[in-house]
């Protein structure tokens, strides 16, 4: 698309050339001369040829986090034969991410043959977004004519967003499914554990040799069994927990609900039985009272029903929400009960959950901990016999008095969840989860918690 400024000057000598052949005085002929040279200038330094123009894209980031900053460089080359002096550049930015450094919007003077970079950085969310192409404005050196194109992009195209959460701590809370978990357990095993009597019947592999060509006594080696451990993935999807820190970020529900969902595969690959519970939704598959609930188990339709109900609370909380209706800024201080504890209907699912998990099942609660919902949750469990992991996604901020109360009540929320038994992951979202676990398993194996 052309836009050109000519249309003043050529209509300024025409009315000018006019009045001088109506009124027949030279002096408006030399007038119309000042404007149609300025028409002249613009027309032979306007851009020629086709689309002169050729970008690239990178994002620093293949697979980010939801809640990590990505940066994106927009190279643009002028492959024309001839310096481009003004040269506007926009960047296709997909509407639902958020530019929080740089602009996506330059002004570049290129030489022939010459690149310039655009830089920004956007926070990533939830899901795939394409990136329209970039319009380019190209004028010339009068700047009285130009052409806008969208330049054909090479490189990245779209920023594929999801959570990575590989490294779920596990202690040592097993089944006597076989697994990865060591145990203190004897039997059949590759690692030693213990000597016992021999018993009629036990395998010669495991008879204590040495020990018989010593003694003449015979004696049976057992090793340390390796079990699967049950774990339950307890999401915190609630209303109170679908909050951001700022706008156009992940909110606390969201990234609970992918954290759950990267550490699923991982578990299953390892041998563990895996269940899900979502507080914050009814069940979508059986119709269940909230909260949403698949027992521990294995197999391939036991995967795809946790992937069913996780989708659920993903979309209940970032499917179709607007900012007014969706998650909100966590700016004051987050609801509770006037005592301090959690809600009534918190109590009330709480109480469902806990009748469902099966004795010796682990849990892993992902929550952003922004009430007393998470302590109170680890409190009830921990008090029936579970062991509790707390991985806690940080949606808090501190640039306003209010977000930085909220920060300080989920400092509070994370040391009463630590207090009531639970191993906690205090992860920021522009950090690596793995490194956040790695520190929960350094305090576990310390014996702190």
């Amino acid at each position: 698309m052309s836009q050109s400024r000519f249309t003043g000057g050529l209509l300024a000598a025409l009315a000018l050339a006019g009045a001088g052949v109506a009124s027949g005085r030279s002096a408006l002929f030399v007038a119309a001369v000042i404007p149609l040279a300025f028409v002249l200038y613009g027309a032979l330094s306007a851009p020629r040829g086709g689309d002169p123009i050729r970008s690239t894209r990178d994002l620093s980031a293949d697979s980010p986090l939801p809640g990590d900053r990505v940066t994106v460089e927009l190279t643009v080359e002028n492959v024309g034969g001839s310096a481009l002096p003004d040269v506007r550049v926009a960047d296709g930015v997909p509407g639902d991410l958020r530019v929080v450094d740089g602009s996506p919007d330059a002004a570049l003077a290129l030489p022939a043959g010459g690149t310039a970079t655009v830089e920004y950085t956007v926070v990533a969310d939830r899901g795939q977004f394409p990136f329209d192409a970039p319009t380019v404005r190209v004028r010339g050196a009068s700047a009285t004519n130009a052409r806008t194109v969208e330049a054909p992009v090479d490189g990245a195209d779209e920023l594929n967003c999801r959570v990575s959460v590989a490294d779920v701590p596990l202690r040592r809370q097993t089944t006597a499914h076989a697994g990865t978990l060591p145990t203190d357990s004897g039997g059949p095993g590759i690692e030693f554990h213990s000597t016992r009597e021999y018993q009629r019947g036990d395998p010669a592999s495991r008879i204590n040799w040495r020990r018989y060509a010593k003694t003449g006594e015979l004696s049976t080696v057992n090793y340390r069994e390796r079990r699967a451990a049950a774990v339950v993935l307890a999401v915190d999807a609630r209303d109170a927990s679908d909050a951001t820190a700022h706008a156009g970020t992940p909110s606390g529900a969201s990234l609970s609900a992918y954290a759950a969902a990267r550490a699923v595969e991982p578990l299953e690959s390892a041998g563990h039985r895996v269940g899900l519970a979502v507080f914050g939704i009814d069940d979508p598959v059986t119709g269940g009272t909230d909260p949403a609930w698949v027992p521990p188990g294995t197999g391939d339709a036991h995967h795809a029903r946790i992937a069913a109900v996780l989708d659920a609370a993903v979309e209940a909380r970032t499917g179709d929400a607007t900012p007014e209706g969706g998650a909100v800024e966590a700016e004051s201080e987050p609801a509770a009960a006037a005592d301090g504890g959690s809600r009534p209907d918190d109590d009330a699912r709480i109480d469902r959950f806990a009748e469902r998990v099966p004795a010796g099942t682990q849990v892993v609660v992902c929550s952003p901990a922004l009430d007393a919902f998470p302590a109170a949750l680890v409190r009830r469990l921990a008090a029936d016999g579970h062991h509790v992991t707390a991985v806690s996604p940080d949606v808090t901020a501190t640039d306003t008095p209010g977000r930085t109360l909220a920060a300080a009540d989920r400092a509070l929320a994370l040391a009463d969840a630590r207090a009531a038994g639970a191993s906690v992951v205090d992860w920021a979202p522009d950090e690596p989860l793995a490194s956040a676990v790695a520190r929960a398993t350094t305090t576990v194996r310390g014996g702190k918690r």
